[in-house]
């Protein structure tokens, strides 16, 4: 790759839910006229959901399904970045690790050989809910915290709906943030200004956040604890494409969360009463997926108990249904019963 050189390169980061996609979204409708961006996507589950959000966006695009760039998809994410280099030759590149992912080794990895030159990493942007900070679940989460630490730019995302308590929580916890701070900014929808990409990344020498400092330590003795992403299903990452006309149902699970992904047959069509119901009982952290239903194609996006189904257009290209849910590991008996509504939910293909 030595003809490639100093391409500039963000990580666009968060927790579950917290709004990376439409960030990026919003970014990409920024970009200058004539230039080329490329987007690398990584997601907990095996299907794909974020990818078919961002497929209407016309910039090359790369998955890596089945768990986080730093560890069980650590060869797939240079061979998928080795591959947008190369063969798209973008003018910038936007990384959107899984919400369950350590951004530490990440940075390191795109601050290492081989990409040293090749790459210039720029402001790390990390989308956050202000709203967690009073979660012990969210807020005790090493990733949680090692995401917010290693923040060049931090996005206080979904601020119309932060009560005043919330509001005065988020301000004592970034006045308590040691330094250098990063700029912190309330946002809502998760707007991002592209600006905001080309900020320098913070100093911060060898004094990285204590958690990042362990996992990076642990990961290179191949010993990290508490994040062996364990992948229950029969599928390697490097199995046939499972044929067009096969319902198929993966688990993951890592980092004290299990997710179920479904993927549909082409031309599968679910009952729309039925997946509204059970998208609004859904209570686990996330639930988001791109379903066709007797009332059309429908963009499912639920976090932590809030948001449901939204009416989409119809996908350009063929699009083979899917579902995916992510929720702490004691939720198995849940994903249980989300399967057996959805299996009832179908109607059979003709």
């Amino acid at each position: 790759m030595a003809q490639h050189r100093d391409i500039p390169l963000n990580l666009i980061t968060g927790f579950l839910g917290v709004g990376k996609t439409t960030a990026i979204r919003h970014l990409l409708s920024q970009r200058p006229e004539g230039e080329h961006w490329a987007v690398l996507v990584n997601e907990f589950g095996e299907v794909g959901v974020d990818g078919g959000l961002l497929a209407d966006t016309g910039v090359a695009l790369e998955e890596i399904p089945g768990g986080c760039l730093c560890c069980v998809s650590a060869q797939m994410f240079t061979v998928g970045l080795n591959r947008l280099i190369r063969s798209q030759k973008p003018d910038r590149i936007l990384i959107e690790p899984t919400g369950l992912g350590h951004p530490a080794q990440i940075i390191r990895t795109l601050t290492e050989p081989p990409y040293a030159g090749v790459l210039d990493l720029r402001a790390t942007v990390t989308l956050m809910d202000a709203r967690h900070l009073a979660s012990p679940r969210h807020r005790e989460h090493p990733i949680w915290q090692d995401q917010i630490a290693l923040a060049d730019v931090l996005l206080a995302n979904k601020a119309d709906l932060y009560s005043e308590d919330d509001r005065e929580t988020l301000h004592a916890y970034v006045a308590a943030m040691p330094s250098p701070r990063p700029l912190v900014v309330e946002t809502t929808q998760a707007r991002i200004e592209r600006e905001w990409l080309d900020r320098p990344r913070l100093e911060r020498g060898g004094a990285l956040f204590p958690e990042a400092r362990a996992f990076l330590e642990a990961a290179t003795q191949s010993t990290a604890p508490g994040h062996d992403h364990d992948h229950a299903h029969d599928h390697a990452h490097d199995h046939a494409a499972p044929a067009a006309n096969e319902w198929v149902t993966i688990d993951t699970r890592g980092d004290g969360y299990i997710g179920r992904s479904w993927l549909m047959p082409e031309g599968q069509v679910v009952d729309h009463a039925t997946l509204a119901g059970l998208v609004d009982g859904f209570t686990g952290d996330r639930l988001k997926g791109l379903v066709e239903t007797d009332q059309g194609w429908q963009r499912i996006n639920r976090v932590d108990g809030h948001g449901g189904l939204e009416p989409m257009a119809a996908p350009n290209t063929p699009l083979r249904p899917r579902i995916e849910a992510i929720l702490p590991e004691s939720g198995t008996a849940v994903l249980d019963a989300l399967t057996k509504t959805l299996d009832a939910a179908h109607t059979p293909n003709t």
